[in-house]
């Protein structure tokens, strides 16, 4: 439900992060490199965490699917910490911008207040854009600090491993998908109710990472034997979390880590 382009640069200057002349050499547009070739397996979907500015350098394949790549590997589902601005209300949607301070993006999916946003990248018409499923406020500021520092050990992360595979002369392999969350905690069962992780145990059963519209509520609730009601104040903090998300209608959901 979000949209992702427009990359005007800010007031507050996070482009220095990498830009060069800082801690981080500076991130080249990518480009398509046929003798190269990047991780392919779609089956295994990690939410990355990104800046708006690695967004707009991302190299987007021409085919049907506009695969964005960066740093050599396939990116899909994304994480980012911004501020929202101009935001306009719709009669099918909220539209707004994102701001993190490496640029802007336009999203469709709360003025002067910073949040975290997952989604799916998608481009239309060279027009790169992202799509929406979870959307909560920043409460602790230092979620911003700590953001900015996975998308650095993310960045060194795939680098490196693209240069290391250049070194021997072999391909990235599809298994070599980064541990994107390893800072966030968003695989992290730290605070979870125990209905919420059997919740997110079940969402990973390949049954239901095979269906596009995931699974029903009727049949989490049947497995774990627990009344409905139950179980949606646990899929409701798991969606303010973040961490699974409605697809087809509000009675199915697939966990953001295996989207």
């Amino acid at each position: 439900m979000a949209r992702s382009e427009g990359m005007s640069f800010t007031q507050f200057d996070g482009t220095a992060a990498f830009s060069g002349g800082g801690f981080m050499p500076p991130q080249a547009t990518q480009t398509a490199d046929p003798s190269f070739n990047t991780s392919k397996n779609r089956d295994v979907q990690t939410l990355v965490a990104l800046t708006v500015k690695q967004i707009k350098d991302a190299f987007v394949s021409a085919n049907e699917k506009s695969e964005f790549v960066i740093d050599g590997v396939d990116v899909n589902n994304v994480t980012l910490v911004g501020m929202v601005r101009d935001k306009v209300g719709r009669i099918t949607d909220v539209a707004f911008i994102l701001d993190d301070g490496t640029g802007r993006l336009d999203c469709n999916k709360w003025d002067g207040m910073y949040v975290r946003v997952h989604g799916r990248l998608k481009s239309f018409q060279g027009k790169k854009t992202l799509n929406v499923f979870s959307i909560r406020p920043v409460n602790d500021y230092n979620e911003i600090a700590s953001h900015f520092i996975e998308c650095i050990y993310v960045h060194v992360y795939n680098s490196r491993l693209q240069k290391a595979h250049v070194d021997v002369g072999v391909t990235t392999q599809p298994h070599m998908t980064i541990p994107t969350n390893q800072f966030s905690g968003q695989y992290s069962f730290d605070g979870q109710s125990s209905t919420e992780v059997k919740v997110l145990e079940i969402l990973s059963q390949p049954s239901y990472l095979a269906r596009e519209e995931g699974a029903h509520l009727d049949d989490i609730a049947r497995q774990l034997k627990i009344p409905v009601n139950d179980l949606m104040l646990a899929v409701d903090n798991l969606v303010q979390e973040g961490k699974v998300y409605s697809t087809v209608d509000d009675f199915h959901f697939k966990s953001t880590a295996n989207a």
